[in-house]
């Protein structure tokens, strides 16, 4: 009785260290899994030196376009991205009323979808080889991420009387009342404001004001002026004065006046 007594106590024993082992290795395998997964986690992700960085393409495409970058990174991370396409008369994709209707009716898309898209994805992603591609814009896409990936490989852009180099946009949240959303943008090269650009897209259809000829007719007809005629001259004050501050308010476009300053100074800001 007693032999059998010890014999239990002694398999007793032997459970108990069995298992005392194997709870002893599967803790120690639990730091080792966490920094390995830890591991991955850092390298997926990219910490990025604060500052703004800006890229172009250096030639024209065969089409006469080339693209157009800006970058912005505070406290590591990839918080504002700008991007277009100018061609050789100094035109923006996005802000040509003719191009956006051609290349919806092929694509399905138009460039200032496409390119909201591609911006909310890289600062979704922080990657610009992990941006998602739009679909009916795929050479875009890659143009968009190659050209990232370029501009972030360089060095931050050092302000220049106050304005760092670089393509910086700003659009109104939602559309009006009336159905029109502004949009806005400005080129900055050698530290001043060399060209801007400025539209009202429309909801029902995406048209531009700039070319709705109902909508010049009956502003006209009761103010004197157009719209495409006051982004004029509200663009040539804004270049001529370098302070969207200072610039002068349209006569009969007050409206389009003050939706022109707010945005470029929302823009410029983003470029000191």
């Amino acid at each position: 009785m007693r032999k059998l007594l010890a014999l239990v106590l002694v398999l007793c024993l032997v459970v108990a260290l069995v298992a005392g082992c194997s709870s002893q290795k599967k803790q120690e395998g639990q730091p080792n899994q966490q920094q390995e997964q830890q591991g991955g986690q850092q390298e997926q992700q990219v910490a990025y030196k604060d500052g703004t960085y800006y890229a172009e393409e250096k030639e024209f495409s065969e089409q006469g376009w080339k693209g157009l970058v800006t970058v912005i990174v505070k406290d590591g991370k990839i918080t504002n991205v700008f991007y277009d396409e100018i061609n050789k008369e100094g035109k923006l994709k996005s802000f040509d009323p003719e191009y956006g209707p051609k290349m919806k009716e092929k694509s399905g898309t138009t460039p200032v979808e496409a390119y909201a898209k591609l911006e909310q994805s890289l600062i979704d992603k922080q990657k610009a080889e992990a941006v998602d591609v739009v679909s009916g814009a795929t050479h875009t896409s890659e143009a968009f991420k190659a050209l990232v990936a370029e501009a972030l490989k360089g060095t931050p852009v050092e302000a220049k009387g106050g304005l760092k180099d670089g393509i910086y946009k700003a659009s109104e949240a939602n559309f009006d009342d009336h159905g029109w959303k502004a949009m806005a943008a400005v080129i900055v090269k050698d530290g001043k404001i060399q060209s801007a650009f400025f539209d009202e897209i429309n909801k029902e259809d995406g048209h531009y004001k700039s070319v709705d000829q109902e909508y010049a007719k009956n502003m006209e007809a009761k103010s004197g002026q157009t719209p495409a005629k006051a982004v004029e001259a509200l663009t040539k004050s804004l270049i001529e004065k370098q302070n969207a501050d200072q610039v002068d308010t349209v006569s009969g476009a007050t409206g389009t006046s003050t939706k022109f300053k707010n945005l470029m100074t929302e823009a410029l800001s983003l470029a000191k």
